[in-house]
């Protein structure tokens, strides 16, 4: 379940909560069969949330048994087996062929040499039962195997419940959220004179709209730094005395230094 149908699944709590509170001041509403239909959607809307967040966790511990259950079939059935069909080979050469899957085999390759391993003891029973074995061996190796087998179809019924659960829970918030709004017409048609009431209803209804986030501290900084650059005065001028017009004293002494300038100039190869 998403945050999304989270924020749905409280408002409709909240819902049904107000409805019962509220039961002897909306007797109408709360006695019709919209109202009883919510109820049973909400009902099948909590068994879908409880699958949907369960069924990964059986999950997960049918793969950890499945793990278990591999290593004792490993240990205490096909080794034994191997052990006695590798030392017998010479005096009974169909034996020859039995021998441990090679590398990390996957379950399904593993269960399948295991079915063979079973296969040709059956046929040579008495010899590993001379061996040490017990009687039952063969069929306490296949009933490893089931046992396996079962498990690995367990855990893809889990896998299944939850992509269903899933699906069943976006309609089930849908089916909710119709009878919640065939519901509010009947409250608001009940308590149209009660102020107070029909705003408590109104608030409970809404679903919360998730919070806003928050910028982080690089975020600011980078809308900040263009305004900052904007705003900043223009560095100040060395020599603010150059703006300025010269004393009329000076005005003389000015226009000679420029005259003389020209002349240096123009006499100049």
């Amino acid at each position: 379940m998403d945050k999304r149908q989270g924020r749905q699944l409280l408002a409709l709590y909240a819902v049904d909560v107000f409805l019962d509170a509220h039961a002897d001041r909306l007797p109408n509403a709360t006695a019709t069969g919209a109202r009883q239909r919510f109820a049973e959607r909400l009902a099948e809307l909590e068994l879908h949330v409880a699958t949907q967040s369960g069924a990964p966790l059986m999950a997960q511990g049918m793969t950890r048994a499945k793990q278990h259950k591999l290593k004792v079939l490993l240990r205490d059935h096909m080794a034994p087996i191997v052990r006695i069909a590798r030392l017998e080979a010479t005096a009974v050469p169909a034996l020859a062929p039995v021998k441990m899957p090679r590398g990390d085999p996957g379950v399904h390759k593993l269960l399948a040499a295991a079915e063979g391993i079973a296969f040709i003891a059956q046929n040579h029973r008495e010899v590993f039962i001379a061996a040490g074995l017990r009687p039952t061996f063969v069929e306490d190796l296949r009933a490893a195997i089931d046992d396996i087998s079962a498990t690995l179809a367990q855990r893809t019924g889990k896998r299944g419940a939850q992509v269903g659960a899933t699906n069943g829970l976006e309609r089930a918030l849908a089916s909710c959220n119709r009878y919640k709004a065939v519901l509010d017409s009947f409250i608001r048609t009940e308590a149209h004179d009660n102020v107070e009431l029909l705003a408590y209803w109104t608030t409970i209804t809404r679903v919360p709209k998730p919070p806003r986030r928050k910028k982080s501290d690089a975020e600011s900084e980078a809308v900040a730094s263009p305004a900052q650059s904007a705003a900043s005065p223009a560095p100040p001028i060395q020599d603010p005395s150059r703006l300025l017009a010269p004393p009329v004293g000076d005005v003389g002494v000015a226009r000679h230094a420029s005259s003389s300038l020209r002349h240096t100039t123009e006499a100049a190869p």
